[in-house]
């Protein structure tokens, strides 16, 4: 050994000293602690991202239901369209006067009046001296006329 260095001995006389750490409760509670609250936290954020992802889901299908009925409604506008069209079609072939008249004459038996059919109103004053009896009365001229106007509504 030298004399600049000097080495410590250390003599074991059979007896230890106990000097053991003491136990710091506090930091193991605080632990403990804030191992509970890590995972409160992280249960949370997964519970509150289950239920926004249950809303997405929910407004999706909501939406989608409201386009499908859109869409419904939008074929039953197509449709009643096309109906409108075909009645107006049928419409403008039935207010023809050609077809009025044919089908007067075809299936109601309907001709044009005749000369005795057709009756004329005076509005003369009381003066005219001509009554009701004296014009219905049948002459020579009124009966040819008659017979000229079945023959035509004949013919036609």
């Amino acid at each position: 050994m030298s004399a600049l260095r000097k080495e410590a001995f250390e003599y074991e006389y059979g007896y230890e000293t106990l000097e053991q750490p003491k136990k710091k409760v506090s930091i193991k509670t605080k632990k403990k602690n804030k191992i509970f609250v890590d995972s409160f936290k992280n249960s949370a954020k997964i519970g509150a991202t289950f239920v926004l992802g249950i809303l997405l889901v929910y407004n999706y299908a909501t939406i989608t239901d409201k386009q499908m009925e859109l869409s419904s409604l939008n074929e039953q506008i197509a449709e009643l369209n096309n109906d409108l069209d075909k009645y107006n079609i049928s419409l403008e072939s039935i207010k023809n006067t050609n077809k009025i008249e044919e089908v007067a004459k075809s299936y109601l038996g309907m001709n044009y009046p005749t000369r005795k059919q057709t009756v004329f109103l005076d509005f003369a004053y009381a003066g005219s001296g001509v009554t009701e009896e004296e014009s219905n009365v049948p002459t020579k001229d009124n009966m040819l006329y008659g017979f000229i106007d079945k023959v035509i509504g004949f013919i036609q």
